[in-house]
C-alpha cells in the first residue's frame, strides 16, 4: 500500500511541476508575434527592428506573422485563439480602443494581458496656410467664431477620436473629414481642401517644409522629428494621449512568463540596432511595464472608449 501511494504521490508531483518547470524555463520554444497589419507598415518595421534583439535576447527563435484585415481586428481575434502561455503575442496601440468602442470586434480590452509599452508617437495639429492663423492661440481665435474642417484617417481612427478629443478641449467649431489614410488627408490639407490635420509626425513632416507646406501648431508630446514643436500642455491645453506600440498576450499568462517577457525587452530595447531603427521611424523610445503600464492602458480607455462608442451611435 505505502509503495502504491508513495508512486501516485510521485505521479501527481511530477504533473504539478510539468507547467511550473515550462514557466521557469520560458522560453524554450519559438515564440510568435502577430503584426495585426500587413507588410511595410509602421507596426510591421517597429517589430522587424524588434525581432533580432529579442531572439537574442530569449536566446531562440521569434517569428514574425502579418495577419491584416478589419483595422487590426482580424489579427487581434487571431491572438486570442492561443493558449495564454506567452508564446504567441500581439502589439497593442490604440486601435485596441477603437476597435472596441466601435463594436467591430467581438473582444474586450481584459481578454489580453498587457506586457509592455514600448515606443510612443504623438499626435500634431498641423495647419494648412492662412491669413487666418499662425499658431495654436490664432487659430483657436478663429475658430471659435468661424468653423474650420480638419482630416483624419478613417471614421473611428485612433486620429479620428484625437481630432474629436483636440476640438472639445479646445471648444472650437470644427467640421470632421474623413480619408482613407493619413497620406490623403495630409494632401488634402496641402491643396487647401481642409484647414488642418491631426496625424502623427511621420504623416506630415513631408508636408511641411518650403512655401505653402503645413504648419506644425501642437503636439500631445514631444517628437523627435519635430521637435521645435510646442505641446498642447504649453497652452494650458489638457490632451495628452500619444500612440503607442507593445507587446500583449492572451489574458492569463503566469506572472513567471511575464516577467520573462518584461527582462526580455528590457535587454532588446538597449539593443543599438533597434535604437537606430526607432529613430528612423520617428517615434520614441519609451518602455513601460507593470503598475505604470496597467494604468496608462486604463487612461487610454477612459478618453477613447466613451469618445469611440459616441461615433459609432452616430
Amino acid at each position: 500500500m505505502f509503495k502504491t501511494t508513495t508512486a501516485i504521490a510521485a505521479v501527481a508531483l511530477g504533473l504539478a511541476a510539468g507547467p511550473l518547470a515550462a514557466q521557469e524555463d520560458f522560453p524554450n520554444d519559438t515564440v510568435t508575434i502577430i503584426v495585426p497589419y500587413g507588410a511595410g507598415g509602421g507596426t510591421d518595421n517597429f517589430v522587424r527592428a524588434l525581432e533580432g534583439p529579442l531572439e537574442e535576447a530569449f536566446g531562440t527563435d521569434v517569428a514574425v506573422r502579418n495577419i491584416a484585415g478589419g483595422g487590426g481586428a482580424v489579427g487581434l481575434t487571431q491572438t486570442l485563439t492561443n493558449e495564454p502561455d506567452g508564446y504567441t503575442v500581439t502589439i497593442p496601440n490604440n486601435a485596441f480602443y477603437t476597435l472596441v468602442g466601435m463594436g467591430n470586434v467581438n473582444f474586450e480590452l481584459d481578454d489580453f494581458d498587457y506586457i509592455a509599452r514600448l515606443v510612443t508617437e504623438p499626435y500634431v495639429l498641423t495647419l494648412g496656410e492662412s491669413e487666418n492663423w499662425s499658431d495654436l492661440e490664432s487659430f483657436v481665435d478663429y475658430a471659435e467664431e468661424e468653423p474650420v474642417t480638419l482630416g483624419f484617417a478613417g471614421v473611428g481612427s485612433s486620429s479620428h477620436i484625437m481630432t474629436l478629443a483636440i476640438a472639445d478641449a479646445l471648444g472650437v467649431q470644427v467640421q470632421f473629414v474623413p480619408y482613407g489614410g493619413g497620406s490623403e488627408a495630409t494632401a488634402a490639407a496641402l491643396g487647401g481642401h481642409i484647414d488642418g490635420v491631426v496625424l502623427s509626425p511621420s504623416d506630415v513632416v513631408s508636408a511641411i517644409e518650403g512655401e505653402g507646406g503645413l504648419t506644425p501648431v501642437a503636439s500631445t508630446g514631444e517628437s523627435s522629428l519635430l521637435p521645435d514643436v510646442p505641446l498642447f500642455s504649453d497652452g494650458g491645453v489638457d490632451v495628452t494621449a500619444d500612440q503607442w506600440r507593445g507587446i500583449a498576450a492572451p489574458a492569463g499568462v503566469d506572472q513567471a512568463v511575464i516577467d520573462a517577457w518584461e527582462a526580455a525587452l528590457k535587454e532588446a530595447v538597449q539593443d543599438e540596432s533597434f535604437q537606430q531603427a526607432v529613430d528612423n521611424l520617428g517615434v520614441e523610445l519609451a518602455p513601460l511595464y507593470g503598475d505604470e503600464l496597467q494604468q496608462f492602458v486604463q487612461d487610454g480607455s477612459d478618453l477613447f472608449l466613451p469618445l469611440t462608442e459616441s461615433v459609432a451611435q452616430q
